[in-house]
């Protein structure tokens, strides 16, 4: 389950085959109704995420009303629609037996989701998994880090060195 900071970095490192390979972990990648809709909003991301979307690759799943996620922003004040989205739907998932994880970057998200139970890993997380499974080779992560620190993804020069250095 896809917040939106996951997305915007894989698009502005302009990786969108990174979505393919997360999938080929045995994923199935979701991104939450209000995410793509009030999150996904810069033209190059929603063109990158229509793609995978038109190829079946991601789907989008509508599983709240705004007013829950409205409330659940209430409740969790420091995070936003798409995180909020995001653990609301791992949440529900849970409920119906489906095993889910949240893709969270930021920290308070990250809070909220470890105070309710809910699983979680961030970009550099799913690359490490990648590198782990040979999806990624060393060249291709220097790539990737080099790309991503291009971008206004926050994420620390350490990470993305371990990331490198671990492969």
């Amino acid at each position: 389950m896809f917040d939106a900071s996951t997305p915007i970095g894989i698009s502005d490192m302009r990786r969108p085959d990174l979505f393919d390979r997360i999938a080929a972990l045995g994923y199935d990648l979701v991104i939450p109704s209000h995410v793509e809709r009030d999150e996904l909003v810069r033209p190059e991301v929603r063109a990158m995420i229509g793609g995978l979307l038109d190829r079946g690759a991601i789907r989008t799943v509508h599983m709240n009303r705004r007013r829950e996620v409205l409330d659940f922003m209430m409740k969790f004040h420091k995070i936003g629609i798409g995180e909020s989205d995001a653990i609301l739907t791992c949440m529900k998932m849970h409920l119906e037996g489906v095993e889910a994880y949240c893709v969270l970057d930021e920290t308070d998200a990250r809070a909220a989701a470890k105070r309710i139970g809910i699983g979680y890993v961030g970009l550099a997380g799913l690359l490490g998994e990648l590198a782990s499974a040979g999806l990624v080779s060393a060249q291709d992560m220097r790539g990737i880090a080099a790309a991503l620190r291009e971008t206004n993804f926050r994420i620390s020069d350490d990470l993305l060195d371990g990331l490198v250095g671990g492969i």
